[in-house]
Formats: C-alpha cells, structure tokens, sequence
C-alpha cells in the first residue's frame, strides 16, 4: 500500500508538469501519459490508454476554464460545435482498441502512429509575434464554407479516433484543423482545440469505463496533476517560446516510443533478461533517430537566425 502511495505521488508530480506542457501546446498529454503507464507501471497496453484518456480530459477542462477566463477570449464556442464529430470517433477509436488482443501489436501501432508526432516537433517554425485581439476580431464563422465545415467535421472524427484509440486527446489531429482548414488563429486553435477535448475525452472515457480499462488509482493522480498543471499552462502560454519548447518536447518523447515498441530488446537482447543490453539498444536507436534530424534542426535554426535575427517565436505547436 506504501508503494501505491509513493507511485500515486511521483505521478501527480510528473502528471503537473506534462499538464502544463499539454496546456500550452494544446494535446491532452497521451504521448507521454501512455508510454509511462505501460513501460514504467505496468500498465496493459489495454489499460494505458484508457487511463491516459481520463487524464485528458482533466487538462482539458482544466485548460478550457483558464482560456475562458481570458481577455480576449481565445476559445471560439461556435467553432467548438466540431465536438460533435470528435464524440463518435472517440468511442470508434475504444472499440477498434479492444479488437486487438496483443499487447505487443499495440504498443507497434501508439509508436508507429505517434512516432510522426514527436518528430515533427523538432521542425517547428517560427513566426512573427501577432495581435490575438486583431486576429480574433478579424476571424468571421461565416467565411467558414460548407466544405471547408465538413472537412473540418472529418478531421475531427478522426481526431477523435485517435483520441480513442491511443488515449490521448485528439489535439495532433484538431489543431491543425482548426488552424489550416477553419482559419483559426493559432493560439484560438490550441484554445478551441481545448474545448473540443473535453467532449472528446469524456466520450471515450465512458466507454472505456464500462468496459473496465481504467485503471482508477492511476487516473485519479493523472487527473489531478493534469488538473494543476493545465491550469498553469494556459496562464503561461501565450509568455514562453513554444516553439523552442515544442523542440525539446519532440527529442524526448521519441525514446519512451522506442521503449514502448522494445526495439532495442528485439535488436540486442529479444529475451529481455539483461536490462542493461535493452536500455543499450534503445539509446543507440533513440540517438540513430533523432541526431541526423537534430543536427539538420541546428543548421536550419542557425542559418534562419542568421537572416533574421530579430524574429520572435509564437507559433504553438499542435500537439
């Protein structure tokens, strides 16, 4: 029991800091809250996320009660009406996890499906500081074209998919949605993106309750420190450099992937009695992954800032 206290409390902790990560960059934090339920505490591949998704929708309530406290408001309520497509999609995703018995092949499809992800946060760009009021006030729901609404709807279904399937909240798919198809300022599309979490998250969650997934001890901590740490995140947002932030985050995450996928088990030591050999294996392919692309991030960053040495960092990344 002393244990379990101890796990709770270490993951409350973790669980504040990747709350306000989530929260300032608008994912409900199951790219890293799946990989540690299931590497570090045993969590089936089952389990993982369905108790990450729980801890999702924590942040995201979290998160949307701060942006809806700001001025000038980022969340664009009409906009959120695209939850209606994430729900169904969501409890989609729920089901087509429970189909697949081995642990094994869904621990290939988190790594495989989140692996872009986390590599794509090393190529974030930069752009000029804007006016969120300006482009709020700039930004009319009826330049919205019923095309443009229903690929934003289908985007949001599968966010909401993946939402279900890999517990985490649907944000790598809705931000960009929101940012490139429905016109959205950036920092509205993390705001909105936010809110529709709420809806996405919990429809899943439901599900994957009654289906008994959840872990409740572990969703609990995850909830509560999501809870804090969404709430500080969203304060903090639009006052950090997000996109240098965005680069770190997407050198780290890909090693949990790698873990979670056990390559360096399977490259150096396939019966896994000889931890050393394992934890070997996955530095030497975390670093054959992401040195070439960080070394080629370094260049592009240094010759950009060498032509423009005045520019400012804004862009939040979607997660």
């Amino acid at each position: 029991m002393q244990t379990l206290g101890l796990e709770i409390i270490a993951i409350i902790v973790f669980a504040i800091g990747v709350g306000t990560l989530s929260s300032m960059i608008g994912i409900g934090g199951g790219i890293l809250n799946t990989p540690l339920l299931i590497i570090v505490f045993g969590l089936s591949a089952q389990q993982g996320p369905a108790t990450a998704l729980v801890a999702a929708f924590f942040v995201a309530v979290a998160s949307s009660a701060a942006y809806w406290r700001q001025s000038p408001r980022p969340i664009i309520p009409k906009v959120g009406i695209l939850a209606i497509a994430t729900a169904p999609g969501s409890i989609m995703g729920v089901m087509m996890r429970t189909l697949i018995a081995d642990d094994i092949v869904l621990r290939w499809i988190f790594g495989l499906s989140l692996m872009p992800v986390a590599l794509k946060m090393l190529f974030a760009k930069r752009k000029e500081k804007g006016d969120l009021s300006s482009e709020l006030s700039a930004f009319n729901e009826k330049d919205i074209t019923p095309k443009r609404w229903a690929i934003a709807a289908l985007g949001g279904f599968i966010g909401g998919i993946s939402a279900g399937l890999l517990g985490i909240g649907g944000g790598a798919v809705v931000v960009p949605v929101l940012s490139i198809i429905v016109g959205l300022p950036m920092h509205a599309a993390v705001a909105t993106s936010m809110f529709i979490m709420t809806v996405t998250a919990s429809s899943g969650t439901i599900l994957n309750y009654t289906l008994g997934y959840i872990d409740p001890f572990f969703a609990l901590a995850l909830g509560v420190g999501m809870l804090i740490g969404g709430q500080m995140g969203s304060r903090v947002a639009c006052k950090v450099n997000a996109v240098q932030l965005k680069r770190i985050f997407g050198l780290i995450l890909v090693f949990p992937l790698v873990k979670m996928m056990r390559l360096g088990q399977m490259w150096l030591n396939p019966s896994g009695d000889n931890p050393l050999a394992v934890l070997t294996g996955d530095v030497v392919i975390w670093l054959a992954i992401v040195a070439p692309i960080g070394l080629l991030r370094l260049y592009q960053i240094k010759k950009g800032e060498e032509l423009n040495p005045r520019a400012e960092s804004f862009e939040t990344p979607p997660g």
